[in-house]
């Protein structure tokens, strides 16, 4: 049964794509878009028995610098498709984490996707992946953020405009990614609306899948109709090695008062960081101190299907 999955539905890698993955940003083309589990039936349907808890329903403005406009709402009681229809009228986002990889219906496709990156290249070695489905609005964005994951998009349905910018000064410092890997901040950047020059920038119509480097700053506009997009989170040897490099940084500096400039993962230095972050991290799982999480929004809005924007606000306490 497997087999006969994966001849129907897998991606195509060109050379190019092969030599450049992980390393530079690629796009490779897929068919996992005409499987009838992101129809808006099996969507809806997703929705409404994917546990609540996974689930975000988020908003957010139209400038793309003004990361404080992202808020998060309330669903209340409506039904799946009902949830749909306010995505498609108006501008939201809904995020089901992990249902690709937790969802029985899902898990194949995650499955059969995950074999054609390793298929792709025979270093990726991955020691933990996750997927989430992404539904929203045609004029919905995402800021410009890094992710501590190494990442794939996979696209479904929609159109979106995907910009990815080198990870490193001017469009990321890493002691940004610092404090994400101590929690002190979100994955958000500020954003400078000249960098676009400097952006990988495609859109991504369906049956189309994008990948970049660790850490590299990314933001998305949608361009077109309901977006469905499958983002996978991927841990492997090399981004936990880096992740180590960078959390031990962060130790050196919060807790000795230190400046540690390298992030190189070679050499006795870097073997001593990864060390030392081994430990620090084995008292925080002993003694649950420090790495705190991030206090969860407030949900100041109430989605709405007949709204002009798929929402009511609420009224201020």
């Amino acid at each position: 049964m497997r087999d006969t999955f994966m001849t129907r539905f897998s991606s195509s890698w060109p050379d190019e794509a092969r030599r450049k993955f992980r390393r530079e940003p690629v796009v490779v083309r897929h068919n996992y878009h005409e499987h009838h589990a992101f129809s808006d039936i099996a969507l809806a349907a997703l929705i409404e028995r994917h546990p609540r808890d996974l689930i975000d329903f988020c908003t957010m403005g139209e400038d793309a610098t003004d990361h404080d406009s992202w808020r998060a709402g309330d669903p209340g009681m409506l039904s799946g498709l009902e949830l749909l229809e306010a995505v498609r009228r108006g501008k939201l986002w809904i995020n089901l984490r992990h249902a690709m990889d937790t969802d029985a219906e899902y898990r194949p496709i995650f499955e059969a996707m995950l074999a054609n990156m390793k298929k792709a290249d025979p270093s990726f070695r991955p020691l933990v992946a996750e997927a989430g489905i992404l539904i929203s609005s045609p004029t919905a964005q995402v800021f410009l953020h890094s992710d501590v994951s190494e990442t794939m998009l996979w696209h479904m349905r929609g159109v979106k405009r995907f910009r990815t910018y080198p990870p490193r000064l001017p469009y990321l410092n890493t002691d940004d990614v610092e404090a994400v890997l101590h929690k002190d901040k979100t994955e958000d950047i500020d954003f400078d609306p000249a960098w676009d020059a400097d952006a990988f920038t495609v859109d991504l119509h369906p049956g189309m899948a994008a990948n970049w480097p660790l850490h590299g700053p990314h933001r998305i506009e949608n361009q077109s109709g309901i977006n469905v997009s499958v983002p996978f989170e991927i841990s492997t040897p090399q981004s936990r090695r880096q992740n180590a490099i960078l959390f031990a940084n962060g130790v050196m500096r919060r807790s000795f008062g230190l400046t540690p400039r390298s992030t190189s993962t070679e050499g006795m230095g870097a073997l001593c960081k990864q060390l030392l972050t081994a430990m620090v991290k084995l008292k925080i799982k002993l003694l649950g101190d420090g790495n705190r999480p991030m206090p969860k929004s407030e949900r100041t809005f109430d989605i709405d299907p007949a709204a002009p924007d798929g929402f009511v606000d609420r009224q201020a306490a």
